[in-house]
This record gives C-alpha cells, sequence and structure tokens, in this order.
C-alpha cells in the first residue's frame, strides 16, 4: 500500500495536499460559524481571472491573483457590512463580473485552452516545490492567525454584541478572514480546481461536528482528519488512476454522510 510514496511526484503531492487540506480545515469552522462558507465559490471565479491576467502579465500568475482576490474579498465583506445587498448577494456580483471580464480576456488571447482546463479541474500532479513552499507559507499564517485571534474571532461569530461592547474589532477579523480564505482559494485552484475548491472550506467542519462537543475540538478534529482523509484520497486516486482533487472530494462526501449517520444512531435518531 506504501509503495507509492517512493514516488517524488507522489510525495510532492501528498505534502502540498495535506498542507493545503490542513489549511482549509483550521479556515473551515469559522468561515460556516459566520454563515461564509459560500465566500469559496465565489472567489473562485475571482481566482480564475486573477490567475489569467497573472498568466498574461507576469512570469509567475500568483504575483497579480493573489492581491485580485483580496480586493475581490475585501469588495465582498464590503459590500455586506455596509447593508448594501445581502452577502450571498454581493459574492454572487463579485464573482459574477469576474468570471465575466475572465472569459472575455480568454476569448481575446491565444493559448488558453490547456489553462483553462487545468483551473477548472486542478493539476495537483503537476505541482512543484515552489507550490509546496507556498502551501507552508500559507498555513504558517493561517495558524499565526487562528492562534493569535482565537478568542476574539469566537466571541464575534457567537456573539456580536459583547464583542462589540469587549472591543474586538470584528469587522477587521472578518476582513482578515475573508482575504486569507482568498489566497487560499488562488493557490488551491491551481492544484485543486475552480469546480472543487469550495469543497475544502466547507467538509472539514461538517465532518469534524458531527463527533465534536465544542468549537475547539471541532478545530482540532478538522484539522487532524483531513490528514488522513488525504492520504487516502491520494492512495486512491494513484492506484485507481483518478484525478486527486475529484478524489479528495469524494472521500469527504463518503465520510460526511457516513459521519451523520453514524452519529443518528448513538443518538437514537430516525434515519
Amino acid at each position: 500500500m506504501f509503495d507509492f510514496l517512493a514516488s517524488p511526484l507522489i510525495q510532492n503531492v501528498l505534502l502540498l495536499g495535506i498542507l493545503l487540506a490542513v489549511s482549509a480545515a483550521l479556515l473551515s469552522p469559522f468561515l460556516v460559524l459566520n454563515q461564509q462558507s459560500m465566500i469559496a465559490d465565489g472567489l473562485s471565479h475571482v481566482a480564475f481571472t486573477g490567475i489569467i491576467f497573472g498568466v498574461l502579465l507576469f512570469s509567475q500568475p500568483l504575483y497579480f491573483a493573489i492581491p485580485f482576490a483580496v480586493l475581490a474579498s475585501f469588495a465582498i465583506t464590503f459590500l455586506g457590512e455596509q447593508k448594501m445587498m445581502h452577502h450571498d448577494a454581493a459574492i454572487g456580483v463579485v464573482s459574477a463580473f469576474s468570471l465575466a471580464v475572465g472569459l472575455i480576456v480568454v476569448s481575446l488571447s491565444d493559448g488558453f485552452n490547456r489553462s483553462i482546463e487545468s483551473l477548472l479541474v486542478g493539476m495537483i500532479t503537476a505541482s512543484t516545490r515552489y507550490d509546496v513552499y507556498t502551501a507552508l507559507v500559507l498555513l504558517v499564517a493561517v495558524l499565526i492567525f487562528v492562534l493569535l485571534f482565537y478568542r476574539p474571532l469566537l466571541s464575534s461569530a457567537y456573539d456580536l454584541t459583547h464583542a462589540k461592547v469587549t472591543g474586538v474589532k470584528h469587522k477587521l477579523l472578518k476582513y482578515a478572514l475573508s482575504s486569507l480564505s482568498a489566497v487560499f482559494i488562488v493557490i488551491g485552484v491551481r492544484t485543486v480546481g475552480m469546480l472543487l475548491i469550495s469543497a475544502y472550506l466547507i467538509f472539514p467542519a461538517l465532518i469534524a461536528s458531527q463527533y465534536a462537543k465544542s468549537f475547539k475540538s471541532t478545530l482540532i478534529i478538522s484539522a487532524l482528519s483531513v490528514i488522513g482523509l488525504v492520504f487516502i484520497a491520494i492512495w486512491l486516486s494513484y492506484v485507481i488512476d483518478i484525478p486527486t482533487g475529484s478524489t479528495i472530494v469524494v472521500v469527504y462526501t463518503f465520510v460526511l454522510l457516513i459521519s451523520i449517520l453514524i452519529r443518528k444512531v448513538f443518538k437514537g435518531e430516525s434515519i
């Protein structure tokens, strides 16, 4: 079973997959709790356009794509915070506009067919050590953010009135959370694909919540469980020769469904 680990390519894929999965797992509970989980779906469209522009303007697409996605996340958060429109509507407006611009740019340019395919479904097997180092930097940034602002983030999510009274900068934290999510999505889109990246930010918290009895345990279970799940998914994709990103999402889905069934059986609830 472990013979596949001898391949440098698989080692690279495994490292990258785990680093991205743990980053997503640490962000996931906060996004779900703040009802921001669908921002991932919207920002994946933004990341598509950002990477397209990045390919045209820079040798390294991330130089443009990351700031572009972060600014878009600010726009979504601002529109929602200022009550200009509902948060879901803000996601729809920004993502639709960004995707439309990206598709126009693609139609006016040549040689993007291959790039579009990789952005839609991901190319984690084509990842390099640079991608691994980038994912590692992201994980460190997410860890620092969660450790430094764990209590304020929790307070803002559970009791906003109390958070305001105690001086928590809840708006600033919301911008920071959405911007970190934007950075994750840009990096993740290149490896997992635009169509599946939102699943990385939704499933970990949902799986962990079936077993956890507190928010802290949700965070820990979320981060630890994805390591094993990503390992299993990458092994399956190697053995069966199927897309890695898609396999990870399928494994997440099966585990979530099984977890829900287990919880219902133990609680004596009807299925």
